[in-house]
C-alpha cells in the first residue's frame, strides 16, 4: 500500500468491500454540507484506478449508501407472540380476553369451556405486529382484573391478582380509534346478562359476560369504536332469560367512561 492510500478512512476500505460499482468524485450541494456517501466517494477518488466513474446510468459508492441510508422504513413485520397468565388468587378464573391496545372489542373468552384454576398457567400464541395488548379476567366468585397496554414482547406472562382485581380503578386512557367504558352494577341484584348495541339498534349485539355474572358492585371494562356519534344503548338482564331488564339509552361512551346500572325496574324497563 503506498502513501496516498495509506492516509483513508479504513470505512471507506469497508464500503469498497460491501458495495459494488465504480468510484466516481461526489459534487456537493454549495451552502449543504455533503453526505456520507459524498465524503466516501470523495476520499475513494483519491485511490489509485478508484477516480474511474461508474458505468453509465449506475450509482456511485457513496451514492448508493446515501441510498441505503435514506431508504423508507419497512412495514412491520408479523410476528408470533407470547402471551402467557399466571392466576394467583384463590378463586379460579371463568374468563381471559386479550387484545391488542387498538382493537376495538375484547373477542372471544380464550378459556373457552376450561378455567383456569388458583396457582394454574396458560399460555396461548398470537400472529400480528403488535406486542401491546389489553387483558381483561373474570372470576367465578365475581371482580374483574384488567390491565391496559401490557408489553408481552418485554414481559410475557401476567401474573392475575387479586390486589389489582379490587385495587381503586384508574382514570381509563384515551386512545384513538377505540372508546374505553366501564359498567358498574349498583344493584343489589345480579346482573347475567349485558348488551351494549349502536343507539335504536333493531337487534341487540351479543351478551358480553358470557358465563360470568356481575355481582353486586362488579364493574365491566369494555370497549367500542370511537367515531361518529358513539351513542350506544346499554341493557342489563337480571335474569338468563331477560324477563327482567334495564335499558340506559343513547350513552355517548366516547365522553362517559362509566356507565352506573340503577336499580331493576319491570321487564322490558
Amino acid at each position: 500500500m503506498n502513501r496516498q492510500t495509506s492516509r483513508l478512512p479504513l470505512a471507506a476500505f469497508a464500503f469498497v468491500a460491501l458495495l459494488p460499482g465504480g468510484i466516481a468524485a461526489a459534487q456537493s450541494v454549495p451552502g449543504l454540507p455533503p453526505s456520507i456517501g459524498q465524503e466516501i466517494d470523495r476520499a475513494l477518488s483519491q485511490v489509485p484506478d478508484a477516480d474511474r466513474r461508474a458505468a453509465p446510468g449506475r450509482p456511485t459508492v457513496g451514492q448508493e449508501v446515501d441510498q441505503l441510508l435514506n431508504r423508507p422504513a419497512s412495514p412491520l413485520r408479523s410476528r408470533q407472540v407470547s402471551l402467557a397468565f399466571e392466576n394467583k388468587t384463590e378463586v379460579k378464573a371463568l374468563v381471559i380476553q386479550f387484545a391488542p391496545a387498538g382493537a376495538t372489542s375484547w373477542g372471544p373468552n380464550r378459556l373457552a369451556r376450561e378455567t383456569l384454576n388458583p396457582r394454574a398457567w396458560m399460555r396461548w400464541r398470537a400472529n400480528g405486529t403488535d406486542c401491546r395488548y389489553d387483558v381483561r379476567v373474570t372470576f367465578a366468585l365475581g371482580r374483574e382484573f384488567v390491565r391496559l397496554d401490557h408489553d408481552f414482547c418485554a414481559q410475557e406472562k401476567v401474573e392475575i391478582t387479586a390486589e389489582e382485581a379490587s385495587a381503586e380503578r384508574a382514570a381509563l386512557p384515551t386512545r384513538d380509534g377505540v372508546a374505553l367504558f366501564r359498567v358498574v352494577n349498583r344493584t343489589a341484584q345480579r346482573v347475567a346478562v349485558l348488551r351494549v348495541s349502536p343507539a335504536g339498534a333493531r337487534q341487540p349485539q351479543g351478551d358480553l359476560l358470557g358465563i360470568w355474572m356481575m355481582e353486586a358492585g362488579d364493574v365491566y371494562t369494555g370497549r367500542v369504536p370511537r367515531g361518529g356519534a358513539c351513542l350506544f344503548d346499554v341493557r342489563a338482564g337480571f335474569d338468563p332469560e331477560e324477563t327482567d331488564t334495564v335499558t340506559l339509552t343513547r350513552q355517548n361512551l366516547c365522553e362517559t367512561s362509566e356507565i352506573v346500572i340503577p336499580a331493576r325496574r319491570s321487564a322490558g324497563g
